[in-house]
């Protein structure tokens, strides 16, 4: 992966290259465990990230957290600005997106356990690398769904999960 351009994200304070429309906790349940420690080392971590269809640049990123005991989906909304070109653009969406809602998912999680008899519980730093590394890994090693025919109309649909 190329890095960032260096003439973007490079004003002196704020930037607007990347513009966050939302940051929100999706999901959460806690269950208190009394004979159970609070390992967040233990945790499972993974992300989505989702494109727009028609706007390229607005995007949305999930990050779930997972415990035994603690579960937690939080979800940014962004857009890349329109004077970053789109290859640039392709690289901020990688990047940025995980980078900001990191540490809303950090904050969260700390308030959320603050009040709990944990008295707080921090988030270690992530690696980012090796997150994106291992969910591109596990989004290879996932089956693709089969396309099946349409005995009616004799045409190929993709297959569905049920809900």
């Amino acid at each position: 992966m190329k890095p960032i351009d260096k003439l973007v994200m490079k004003r002196k304070v704020f930037s607007d290259d990347l513009i966050i429309h939302s940051q929100t906790i999706k999901s959460l349940v806690y269950f208190d465990l009394p004979e159970k420690d609070f390992d967040i080392s233990q945790c499972d971590l993974s992300f989505n990230i989702l494109r727009h269809k028609e706007n390229e640049r607005d995007f949305k990123v999930q990050l779930f957290l997972q415990l035994e005991m603690f579960k937690i989906i939080v979800e940014g909304h962004y857009e890349v600005s329109d004077k970053i070109d789109k290859d640039q653009s392709n690289k901020i969406i990688e990047i940025a997106g995980l980078t900001t809602l990191i540490p809303f998912l950090r904050h969260s999680i700390l308030n959320v356990t603050s009040g709990t008899k944990e008295g707080g519980i921090h988030l270690p730093l992530i690696n980012l690398n090796n997150l994106i590394k291992n969910q591109m890994e596990e989004n290879k090693s996932k089956p693709k769904p089969k396309k099946k025919t349409d005995p009616k109309t004799k045409s190929s649909t993709k297959s569905k999960k049920p809900e």
